[in-house]
């Protein structure tokens, strides 16, 4: 299995990280590892979903990718652009997995999860919910968040952040797991202590 992941990342890495985020998939990866270790979710489904849920961002302009962090963006272009970026990146997930002959019971749901992973309301399976905690708790690494206010320095303080990301832990509609939360707690407290 790890020759197979390692194959995947190799084949996705030229689609990697396109929206000024390196790093963002080696962090939602570890993160999405890190919850398999106490949630029961299928390897072969979470890994390769998180690492091909954001390539279809390497299929928009520049304009596109830089406008999607923009206050002036209204909720119509936000989700077209969202919804562009999956459509992509299910393509080419698709051809990535099909090159390696990967698992076909596998494909189907690896394709689903990115079909909406930032457009979908709830969640449809276990799976879903860990690929998509892990892509949200980038937010919360320091690294996602020092970047995320960078993207966003105009028109959002650090504490404007930390205020919002704290309301999403709370909410109970954001993240799948418990765990997913707690993760999210700790990495926040930690975000604040270096406020």
């Amino acid at each position: 299995m790890e020759e197979t992941i390692s194959k995947i990342w190799e084949l996705a890495l030229p689609y990697q990280d396109k929206r000024n985020d390196v790093g963002h998939t080696q962090i939602a990866t570890d993160f999405a590892i890190r919850l398999l270790e106490t949630e029961d979710g299928d390897r072969g489904v979470v890994i390769p979903a998180i690492i091909l849920h954001d390539i279809g961002w390497s299929q928009l302009d520049d304009a596109e990718r830089k406008i999607i962090f923009s206050d002036e963006i209204s909720k119509e272009d936000e989700r077209r652009l969202r919804l562009k970026h999956q459509d992509e990146g299910v393509r080419l997930a698709r051809g990535i997995l099909e090159s390696i002959n990967y698992d076909p019971k596998y494909v189907v749901e690896i394709l689903e999860i990115i079909s909406q992973h930032d457009t979908r309301s709830g969640f449809f399976s276990k799976n879903d919910g860990l690929v998509r905690d892990a892509d949200k708790l980038w937010m919360y690494s320091a690294r996602g968040f020092k970047l995320d206010i960078e993207r966003r320095q105009d028109y959002l303080s650090p504490m404007d952040w930390y205020n919002q990301l704290d309301e999403k832990i709370k909410s109970a509609t954001v993240f799948y797991s418990d765990k997913s939360r707690e993760i999210a707690r700790i990495e926040l407290d930690k975000r604040f202590a270096e406020m």
